[in-house]
């Protein structure tokens, strides 16, 4: 199994056998594809995770994501689909060097909650979605292992 998710026109494809890619002109992103005695010419264009290839005048969206981003994207599908209290714990194993909200704060889906080092690199725990801070488990300076409790959201 690959590392990288690919969706093609909002559905997730996995590659077929005998199908080979190879650049013709990588740089201005001209592919084919081909299989046996079967080729398409493909036009690939985009950077990051989101791309549009064209095959046979037909231009499909495509999105190109890593493990890591397809799991952070599940994980917010799944926390905007929780109501109530949220738990929000440390996904490492670190030292809290900052903490950015206060009980009783209001913060949006995706603002700046904590950040903890690990391995010399700043880790930032963000709102998985909006709400109020009902507690802070944890305060700067303080050593945390990975699952404990940072903070709880309502």
């Amino acid at each position: 199994m690959s590392d990288l998710e690919v969706v093609i026109d909002g559905q997730s494809v996995e590659p077929s056998d005998g199908w080979t890619f190879a650049w013709i002109d990588e740089a201005h992103g001209v592919a084919q594809l081909s299989r046996d005695e079967t080729r398409a010419t493909l036009l690939v264009e985009g950077s990051g995770s989101a791309w549009v290839v064209t095959v046979d005048g037909r231009r499909l969206p495509a999105m190109v994501r890593t493990w890591r981003e397809r799991t952070l994207a599940e994980a917010e599908v799944a926390s905007h689909a929780s109501a109530g209290p949220l738990n929000i714990n440390a996904s490492l194993p670190g030292l809290v060097v900052a903490v950015d909200v206060a009980e009783g704060a209001e913060v949006a889906a995706g603002q700046s909650l904590l950040t903890i080092e690990a391995m010399k690199m700043q880790n930032e725990v963000r709102a998985p979605r909006a709400g109020r801070i009902a507690s802070v488990a944890v305060a700067v300076g303080q050593t945390v292992t990975k699952g404990i409790l940072l903070l709880r959201l309502d």
